[in-house]
């Protein structure tokens, strides 16, 4: 943590995807997939095994349609994960990382008949928590990696996420990851 103190931490690479989740209910509706991820990795240390990964997910909308109403439910999570590099093997790494999660749900509710009552109502909610998880990341090229994760989030919304990614360097790299 003190590296990033004198200033050597820097951002190394940008990574955009598909995360596809377990689905939350929520306002008698469920949450949609997949969801699009954004992520970038913040270099903390010179060996490039200790990382700050924020990243933003917005998922596919849920819309339940009857001939009363449309229901449309909205899911977006931020995280800020602390990632270190388990395992290397010249183009193949394991990695673990935990940190902070917060989900931002809002729901839609048109009733497109007025009946007067009405137990569903347009309503938002977010919920602070935490996530694990793991990932493994494959080297493509010498800018380009594929990097696949599973991570549980734990708050009041809980889910099972699994995202695919592109990641792109924006240095060139040599033929094998350098430790």
């Amino acid at each position: 943590m003190m590296t990033c103190l004198d200033g050597s931490a820097q951002i190394s690479r940008i990574g955009a995807g598909f995360a596809f989740s377990t689905p939350v209910d929520f306002n008698y509706g469920e949450t949609g997939n997949p969801g699009i991820v954004v992520k970038t990795w913040i270099t903390l240390n010179k060996a490039s095994t200790f990382h700050v990964v924020p990243s933003v997910t917005a998922y596919n909308r849920y819309k339940f349609e009857t001939g009363y109403s449309i229901l449309t439910n909205y899911m977006f999570q931020g995280d800020l994960d602390f990632q270190y590099t388990l395992f290397h093997e010249e183009t193949v790494k394991l990695v673990a990382f935990a940190g902070g999660n917060v989900t931002y749900l809002n729901s839609d509710f048109e009733p497109l008949i007025v009946t007067g009552n009405e137990t569903i109502t347009d309503t938002a909610d977010f919920a602070l928590g935490g996530n694990v998880g793991m990932a493994l990341e494959l080297r493509m090229g010498p800018k380009w990696d594929f990097y696949i994760s599973g991570k549980y989030t734990f708050s009041q919304y809980s889910t099972f996420v699994i995202s695919v990614q592109g990641v792109y360097y924006f240095k060139t790299r040599r033929r094998a990851y350098k430790r």
